[in-house]
């Protein structure tokens, strides 16, 4: 049983479109035809006839689930052999590893600030090489599950 996103994508493929070209015909954006061509979006009646017509099909051995038409031959798109989770993970570890080097970054800013304040006292006073280091200790304990997240493995 072939998916319909692996049919839309082999039809596109044999008519020679890229994702850009076909989105353009369809009046719609190259991450719609993705999303459509990895079963993340289904198509609404009206774009499903522009479909057809594009790629010369008829609706019926589009939607069919049993048997692939026979036209439609070749290899499974690339972007399939990656599982979604895999790749949500890896933009959550990234997201986290640029938020910890945003943290250390303001945490050297602060660190290199001059202090003029209160030396004499023996109360710890919140200084700005105190933040700039919190920010950096911070950063590092975000930094350890972006790691781990972005080099798991399944």
């Amino acid at each position: 049983m072939k998916l319909l996103g692996e049919k839309i994508w082999r039809l596109r493929e044999k008519r020679g479109l890229s994702q850009e070209e076909f989105a353009e015909l369809l009046g719609v954006s190259r991450q719609t035809v993705s999303n459509w061509e990895n079963d993340r979006a289904t198509l609404d009646a009206y774009k499903l006839k522009q479909l057809c017509e594009v790629l010369h099909v008829s609706a019926d051995a589009l939607l069919e689930t049993d048997v692939a038409p026979a036209e439609i031959s070749a290899e499974a798109p690339q972007e399939r052999k990656t599982p979604a989770g895999t790749r949500r993970g890896t933009a959550f570890a990234l997201l986290l590893a640029a938020l910890a080097a945003a943290l250390v970054a303001v945490g050297i800013v602060l660190i290199a600030l001059p202090y003029e304040g209160n030396t004499t006292s023996s109360v710890v006073i919140f200084t700005p090489m105190f933040g700039g280091i919190a920010l950096c200790v911070l950063a590092a304990g975000l930094l350890i599950p972006a790691l781990v997240l972005f080099f798991k493995r399944k």
